[in-house]
């Protein structure tokens, strides 16, 4: 830039601004003029992409975001390890057996379940509630889809 200029006093204050600023950073003006010093090389060489597929904004925010996810459960697994390792040095049994407690006896459920399937309870809730359809597929547990098709197919016919 300072040979660029057609003033004098501007080149002179161009090429010792360059030399502060190469002073600055370590450099002779021949490398500041090249661009500075070559980049360290990336410790891992980027992955060669296979596909033609780009990913859309939310997999992007996801696919960030999953590292701390495994952040977060490799901090709690070497959390659980560590209470246990401290409950065993204080006296925990080591066959993981928790003490008998003298109160009652937790209740076990049997396996079969109660009540109505999720579907009739789907058709009760289109006919008698104003719940949305997203709100049905949510308590009966079943696909939007089904509860659409129980819908359209509840309608009567036309005349």
């Amino acid at each position: 830039m300072a040979a660029l200029s057609p003033y004098e006093g501007e080149r002179d204050n161009a090429l010792a601004a360059a030399r502060r600023i190469a002073a600055k950073h370590n450099m002779s003006l021949e490398e500041a003029a090249a661009g500075g010093a070559e980049p360290e090389e990336p410790k891992q060489p980027p992955k060669e992409r296979k596909s033609s597929y780009s990913m859309s904004a939310t997999e992007r925010v996801f696919a960030n975001s999953l590292h701390l996810m495994d952040t977060h459960l490799q901090a709690e697994k070497a959390r659980y390890e560590a209470a246990l390792r401290a409950a065993y040095d204080r006296g925990l049994a080591k066959d993981n057996e928790a003490p008998k407690s003298l109160a009652s006896p937790v209740k076990v459920r049997s396996k079969k379940p109660r009540g109505m399937s999720p579907r009739v309870h789907a058709s009760m809730l289109l006919r008698e509630t104003q719940l949305s359809l997203r709100e049905i597929s949510g308590i009966t547990g079943l696909d939007i889809y089904q509860i659409t098709a129980m819908k359209l197919k509840l309608r009567k016919p036309a005349a």
